[in-house]
């Protein structure tokens, strides 16, 4: 089907020029909600990329038979025995009330940083934006620095992509204002919506139980294929007599490259949903429905279920050649060989961010439109040959406001870890190396810290994905329910005017 026409086109003068109207059928045409406006859809409701779906369940179950496999053949000994003679299960976990305590004030103070940091950016967006682009230059110059000073001649690259940005600040300045009216308006939706917080955060804590469940089985198939491999310590390397651990280590890194793609991927899925919702419907006559996330996640896991599985699967794939890649590197004893193993995986390594950008945007679509992911795919190639580089502009500036408040989060965090066994002198700080406990305790305040923050950044960088994909694709809905938004963004941003494939706004 053609996509809606919004004039200018083939040549016509600008009097034929009609403002769009959708139906089910138009490829282009959002998710329609019902007339009740309770948040479902009901547009073409077929499962898409079906086989991506069976082949992700097949993975599954792949993953559970051999780690069941292997926990039956898996003999170890269930009790350690202690200096004093005395027998304890192996898995004993003993947490004193100091621990639990510092646990506890953690988890409180990295949810009150990242919040506050939310706060900051909708208070002062234009600011943060701005400072971030300079913090992230001179942070790369003093990486660079680093480098050169430890031996690295890579160095003097990050000194020069920093100093060229420097250059460059008056394109970039120019930039500045159309994001910040985006991330503006990201932060005034996730107002409206705060279950998209929820979303994110429910997607940080289903990534850590897999992360455990992963773990678990990898410890035992890694144990048990090294004893049928016959795996041993020769000359400071593991020698064995058949490839059966490699296969299962290959095998097992894919199934978590592919699991954390798609539950990460089914959240930004979700939150696009919402504030796709939100761009169609907010000030229109159907109006936006009072609460889209539960609707938004229904689709994510069920209908559009296989084309997530379908864009992760490709992700899962770089990255487990990079995995082989980087095995062959470690391994090798032939300089050439892992020379060429280390290019590969740079060049492979490159891709994968490229990719996963374009993953994004496509997701996006399938999240708007419910579109197949090749159909999406295609529509995003599009996409990025039209406004390629202010995407990745835009992308790029509003990833520094979100990398910067990461990095401050996580320097905070340890900060408090430091405070706290230093004030408190917890007993587990008093009873063991202080230097290590230190350690330890810092690095995992800062690791919480990062994963706290990620869920206000995965709600941000899914909303201005989805306003920038949005006004891109269809213009023509933002004058017609948010005129005031509109020609706020067409100043800032012209190209507004025309959609991706090329037909003006029509202008009542």
């Amino acid at each position: 089907m053609d996509a809606p026409n919004y004039g200018h086109d083939n040549g016509a003068p600008s009097s034929y020029n009609q403002p769009p109207t959708y139906t089910h059928q138009e490829e282009h045409a959002p998710l329609i909600p019902k007339a009740n406006t309770d948040g479902k859809f009901t547009p073409d409701a077929s499962y898409k990329d079906v086989w991506a779906t069976v082949l992700f369940i097949g993975n599954l179950f792949g993953y559970f038979g051999l780690t069941y496999y292997s926990a039956k053949h898996f003999v170890s000994n269930p009790f350690t025995v202690l200096e004093d003679g005395t027998s304890v299960p192996s898995n004993a976990f003993l947490a004193d009330h100091a621990f639990v305590v510092l646990a506890l004030t953690s988890l409180a103070f990295t949810f009150s940083l990242s919040y506050g940091y939310f706060v900051l950016i909708q208070r002062y967006t234009a600011a943060l934006v701005k400072i971030s682009w300079f913090f992230t230059v001179f942070f790369t110059i003093a990486v660079g620095v680093l480098q050169i000073l430890s031996g690295s001649l890579w160095g003097a690259l990050s000194i020069g992509v920093g100093v060229l940005c420097l250059f460059l600040y008056k394109y970039w300045a120019s930039r500045m204002a159309f994001s910040v009216l985006v991330l503006e308006t990201v932060t005034s939706v996730t107002r409206k919506y705060p279950a998209t917080l929820a979303v994110a955060f429910s997607g940080l804590v289903l990534q850590i139980i897999w992360c455990a469940i992963w773990i678990f089985g990898l410890t035992l198939n890694y144990q048990y294929f090294q004893t049928v491999s016959n795996c041993r310590p020769v000359d400071n390397k593991m020698v064995c007599d058949n490839n059966a651990l490699y296969i299962a280590m290959v095998y097992l890194n894919f199934v978590m490259f592919w699991n954390t793609e798609v539950i990460k991927n089914v959240i930004h899925v979700t939150i696009s949903g919402v504030f796709g919702v939100y761009y169609f419907f907010e000030g229109s006559a159907a109006g936006a429905p009072a609460s889209p996330t539960l609707a938004s996640a229904k689709r994510a896991l069920t209908t559009s279920f296989g084309s997530i599985c379908f864009g992760s699967l490709l992700i899962a794939l770089l990255q487990t050649l990079r995995y082989i890649l980087n095995s062959l590197r470690s391994d090798s004893d032939d300089g050439i060989q892992a020379f060429l193993a280390m290019c590969a995986s740079c060049i492979l390594s490159m891709l994968e961010g490229l990719f996963e950008i374009f993953n994004k945007f496509a997701f996006t679509q399938v999240a708007m439109y419910g579109k197949p992911f090749v159909r999406a795919a295609k529509d995003t190639w599009e996409l990025i040959k039209d406004r390629g580089i202010d995407a990745l502009v835009n992308d790029s500036l509003v990833g520094n406001v979100l990398s910067m408040g990461t990095f401050a989060v996580a320097l905070l965090s340890g900060f408090f870890g430091y405070v706290y066994l230093s004030v408190f002198q917890p007993s587990f700080y008093e009873d063991q190396d202080k230097g290590l406990v230190m350690f330890v305790v810092i690095f995992v305040e800062m690791i919480l810290g990062v994963a706290m923050m990620s869920v206000p950044n995965n709600v941000i960088d899914s909303g201005v994905t989805t306003t920038f994909v949005a006004l891109a694709e269809d213009p023509q809905t933002l004058l017609d329910t948010k005129p005031e938004l509109y020609h706020a963004i067409a100043v800032q941003y012209p190209e507004i005017s025309l959609n991706v494939r090329g037909q003006a706004v029509y202008h009542h």
